[in-house]
């Protein structure tokens, strides 16, 4: 499988910086781990395995405060990985990569003298393969730096040539099977990262699709307001609701007058842009508290929590004015009636057919009429 150039080029622009912060994040907790081991282990090697005075003994001593003074820096970095500038994030990462990678060429070196051996370095370079994700390049730079600074200094530590040799070729190897084992763990990170996305995105989109399955099923198409049996549903909500808390509660009932003549005469292309410029008209003049719904063809129905039948008046004549002095499509003049009811002990189901007792009220008393329930035994006003 063929290695992408760059490693942060497979994310997409918008998650780069989310990415880096996942990334350092996890990084920051290893080596938080990686820190603690170092600090506590050092010491007990220094002190029961190495010479005092030798230079491992102070190698493994100044490992292990380098890990004390460091542990608060990278704690700091994982708490603020967000305000943090990336270029900061990854130099504190790489400074610590290369004491750890530093380390192991040192000791690898010191072993000449007795051992021909380089376990330390291949134990902080397979550290890091496994437990850290770098991008390729920065991986390449990290991991063969220092065992070109090995192969180097070597001579100078191990006197035997055929055992450098070895020493070279088995570093050199190791070196890029943990570079390759670093790029497959990284590889799977950012496979991993993006398709956590992708669900995050299909999931959003589903979401959508569902609101939108959801109005189809809750909304009239043509107007989007409530369809005849969610705005009922909602009607029980609130009736039951202002009962609750002891709110006003007032319902209307809005038809347009002579809308049959207008489908007769202009087409039910002309009617249906009518119905939908009285629609926006109705919704422009209510509140955001206040529901409406499509209830029949040329009927809207009105609920207005926390509104007396009086209050509920005004709104209405200014939705009756509204749309008099309205020029429709074609120049089409309309005129609306309305009945609108209050609530007192009536079930929404009273409630409703109250608000259209006074709608059929208004329509034999002529166009272009309000007719309010003031009281339970239906006593009346007209707003002209």
């Amino acid at each position: 499988m063929k290695l992408p150039k760059s490693f942060l080029a497979k994310i997409p622009k918008e998650y780069k910086r989310e990415f880096i912060n996942t990334t350092s994040r996890d990084n920051f907790i290893r080596m938080l781990i990686i820190t603690v081991l170092l600090a506590v282990i050092e010491p007990f090697i220094a002190l029961l395995f190495q010479v005092p005075g030798s230079v491992n003994f102070y190698i493994s001593l100044g490992i292990a405060l380098f890990a004390v003074l460091f542990l608060p820096i990278l704690y700091f970095n994982k708490k603020n990985i967000e305000r943090l500038p990336v270029p900061y994030l990854i130099t504190i990462q790489l400074l610590f990569l290369i004491v750890l990678l530093t380390k192991g060429v040192i000791l690898s070196l010191l072993e000449q003298s007795h051992l021909a051996s380089s376990s330390a370095y291949f134990l902080a370079v397979f550290t890091i393969a496994a437990f850290m994700t770098i991008p390729p390049s920065i991986s390449l730079f990290i991991f063969f730096l220092p065992n070109i600074i090995f192969i180097l200094l070597l001579p100078q530590f191990q006197p035997l040539p055929m055992l450098i040799m070895t020493l070279k070729i088995n570093t050199l190897s190791m070196t890029l099977i943990a570079w390759l084992l670093n790029q497959m763990i990284s590889r799977d990170k950012v496979k991993s990262f993006i398709n956590e996305k992708l669900i995050i995105v299909k999931n959003t989109e589903l979401k959508k699709i569902n609101e939108e399955l959801k109005d189809l099923t809750t909304r009239d198409s043509m107007t989007g307001f409530l369809n005849n049996k969610n705005v009922l549903k909602r009607l029980k909500e609130e009736t039951e609701r202002a009962k609750r808390i002891n709110y006003s509660l007032s319902v209307a009932m809005i038809d347009i007058d002579d809308f049959k003549h207008i489908n007769d005469t202009y087409g039910h292309r002309i009617g249906d842009e009518v119905l939908i410029s009285v629609a926006q008209i109705i919704t422009e003049q209510c509140r955001s508290t206040d529901i409406v719904g499509r209830y029949g063809g040329d009927e809207f129905f009105l609920i207005m929590p926390d509104t007396n039948v009086n209050d509920a008046a005004v709104l209405l004549e200014r939705i009756k004015l509204r749309v008099r002095d309205t020029s429709f499509v074609n120049g089409i003049k309309l005129t609306v009636s309305y009945g609108a009811s209050e609530l007192a002990e009536d079930s929404e189901h009273e409630l409703f057919e109250s608000s259209d007792a006074m709608l059929y009220k208004a329509k034999r008393k002529g166009k272009s009429q309000v007719e309010l329930q003031l009281e339970r035994d239906m006593k009346s006003a007209e707003i002209n």
